[in-house]
């Protein structure tokens, strides 16, 4: 015969041989569903696993800012209004190069894919960027 003790906030369950042999009659509640990036109620995940560490790195702070910004965005285009953010986000994934380098030693690759905001200036005639003007290479010239 199975009995329970309580030990301060502890509840110490003992059961026997035969309690062990009779299948359980508990039914568990059905599980939740994996949630995406943006849950049911429009809200982002941050514990999504989709952001692989973007944010909660060193740059958590302002990649959470620069994306709660565009996802709320009612700009036209959206997101057009959250370059301030970005740039942040940029500046601070520069001080950073081992952790959020993207390069795979290939740098023909990663031409295709960088940022650079040499013309960041520079718009067109709608006032918003004009995304070929962005490559990674003159982002520190930037600066100078």
């Amino acid at each position: 015969m199975s009995y329970c003790k309580v030990f301060g906030k502890d509840k110490v369950c003992f059961v026997t041989k035969e309690d062990h042999t009779t299948p359980s009659s508990i039914d568990l509640p059905p599980p939740d569903p994996p949630q995406g990036l943006i849950t049911s109620d429009g809200e982002i995940n941050w514990s999504c696993p989709c952001l692989g560490g973007m944010a909660t790195g060193p740059c958590g702070v302002e990649f959470r800012d620069a994306f709660s910004c565009f996802h709320y965005s009612k700009a036209d285009p959206k997101g057009s209004d959250c370059f301030e953010a970005f740039r942040a986000m940029q500046d601070c994934f520069v001080q950073y190069p081992t952790v959020y380098n993207k390069s795979s030693g290939n740098e023909e690759d990663d031409d295709d894919h960088s940022l650079n905001i040499a013309n960041l200036d520079e718009r067109d005639t709608t006032g918003i960027l004009n995304s070929a003007d962005i490559t990674d290479s003159t982002l520190a010239n930037k600066d100078n």
